[in-house]
């Protein structure tokens, strides 16, 4: 019994004892991973990104639409400019003067407002101190104060809301433009990282196309040697497989080239490291349309951001046209003055303020011909017919756009099917050349020539699938509704 306890307890350590040594040598393995160079350590890392991983990076992080973002930004700058025309201003000043015999100094502020409809009123304190030098070395100090209330307000030309918020109405269409040439770039970034991904895949699908002929190719050679030799075969035959491994090797190689230059491609779209390893992965299936063409013109007529610019410019070509039909009018405008002031070698006398002035001005300073004004009222009644004739191109260009994207993608259907039919026929013939060859009753001509074809068919048949895909996101960009807006 004690020796079993012994035996039981000694099997206990051995476990124990192996653990710790076996944890040891984890710690070891995992701190030895942990200790390599950051470098090594990414070399090793491989980013694999799906397409909406991609679409989303590259609305993050593209360089262009960061730029356009910029520019969104300093519209709104330049609209907060224009409104501070209107806002509450105070302006100190402040004045020194000196003479042979008067030297003076004097400080104020001015309040300021203007008001949309035109009138500018001003409210000016200000209290000064003059030291007078006189003959009889009898120098004197006067003290004086004063505040006055003006206005402006233009009785013609310049009167009204219109008119006056030209600038902050200006800055709010710039800023429109800006937000929607933004929301074009969006829209043209995901096309390019859409149509880049695919790229990708393609190039990706064919090396795999190219490899397994490659090596079927290659398998040809060495049963085209083989049968040389015992007679089977003619050097044409070893000729004819050589030629056509070497035109997939060929093939081969200018693929996986391709297939590098894609991946860069879409790195620059979303401003990767073009040293950073990167895999790809997208959707190949097939989706049939289901809207016909008008219902798609129809929803791009009411979708299009260009079609909402064109109608926001020929409003603001009509809004600078009243401008310039305000412009005609002569310059009048009414100035009223009051000011109450004060003055004593005293100062708080001086601030008692018991002089008053008042003045009503009415100013004009106007051309009489007014050439300038009619010419460039007539230019914007011109620019406004300009803009409505653009409406009717963009128009029908976005009409053109949205029936060759569709007609695209109808194509692309039709040729997966004539190539879907064009791969069975082709494997039937590869089958029964196989058979053939396999009796002896002919040579490899018939079977390298059946695979080429086959090869060749599947490539077309990738090349329309992928066409069709990425031409289902250029149909939802010709109808607007690509990504919100």
């Amino acid at each position: 019994m004690y020796r079993l306890k012994r035996n039981v307890w000694r099997g206990v350590q051995f476990f124990l004892l192996a653990a710790f040594f076996l944890l040891c040598f984890m710690r070891v393995e995992i701190w030895g991973q942990e200790s390599g160079s950051p470098q090594e350590t990414g070399s090793r890392l491989e980013s694999v990104l799906t397409l909406t991983d991609v679409i989303n990076l590259a609305l993050y992080a593209n360089r262009s639409l960061i730029s356009s973002a910029y520019g969104v930004e300093n519209r709104k700058f330049s609209l907060d400019a224009a409104q501070s025309e209107f806002e509450w201003k105070l302006i100190p000043g402040a004045d020194a003067r000196a003479t042979d015999d008067l030297s003076s100094i004097d400080a104020g502020v001015t309040v300021e407002k203007k008001f949309a409809p035109g009138p500018v009123a001003a409210f000016s304190p200000k209290i000064a101190r003059s030291d007078y030098d006189s003959d009889d070395n009898d120098d004197s100090i006067v003290y004086s104060g004063e505040f006055g209330i003006s206005l402006t307000m233009p009785l013609l030309r310049g009167f009204g809301s219109e008119i006056n918020l030209n600038s902050v109405r200006t800055a709010e269409y710039s800023l429109r433009r800006a937000h929607r040439s933004h929301y074009l770039v969006k829209v043209n970034i995901v096309l390019e990282a859409v149509s880049a991904t695919y790229n990708i895949v393609e190039q990706r699908e064919l090396v795999h196309l190219y490899q397994d002929q490659t090596k079927s190719f290659q398998g040809h050679v060495v049963m085209a040697k083989a049968r040389e030799k015992i007679g089977l075969a003619t050097p044409i035959d070893v000729y004819r497989a050589e030629i056509r491994l070497k035109d997939a090797q060929d093939l081969l190689s200018r693929v996986r080239e391709a297939l590098r230059s894609a991946g860069d491609r879409l790195k620059i779209v979303l401003a990767s490291p073009l040293e950073q390893a990167m895999q790809v992965v997208a959707p190949l299936d097939y989706q049939p349309l289901d809207i016909t063409v008008e219902e798609a013109v129809t929803t791009a007529m009411q979708n299009r951001v260009e079609l909402k610019q064109v109608d926001d410019q020929i409003e603001e070509a009509r809004r600078a046209s009243r401008l310039a039909k305000n412009n005609l009018l002569p310059q009048l405008d009414l100035v009223a003055n009051y000011t109450r002031s004060g003055s004593d070698d005293k100062f708080s006398r001086s601030m008692r303020l018991n002089e008053d002035f008042w003045s009503i001005n009415l100013t004009s300073a106007t051309d009489w011909s007014r050439t300038a004004e009619k010419a460039a009222y007539q230019q914007a009644l011109l620019a406004v017919k300009t803009d409505e004739l653009n409406r009717w191109t963009i128009t029908d260009g976005i009409k053109r756009e949205v029936r060759q994207n569709f007609a695209s993608l109808l194509e692309a259907a039709e040729r997966m099917q004539i190539r879907n039919e064009q791969i069975g026929q082709a494997s039937g013939k590869l089958a029964l050349a196989e058979i053939k060859f396999g009796y002896g009753m002919a040579n490899n001509f018939d079977v390298i020539e059946a695979q080429t074809e086959l090869q060749k068919a599947q490539v077309i048949l990738l090349a329309a699938k992928i066409e069709h895909i990425v031409g289902r996101y250029r149909l939802r960009a010709a109808m607007g509704t690509l990504i919100e807006s």
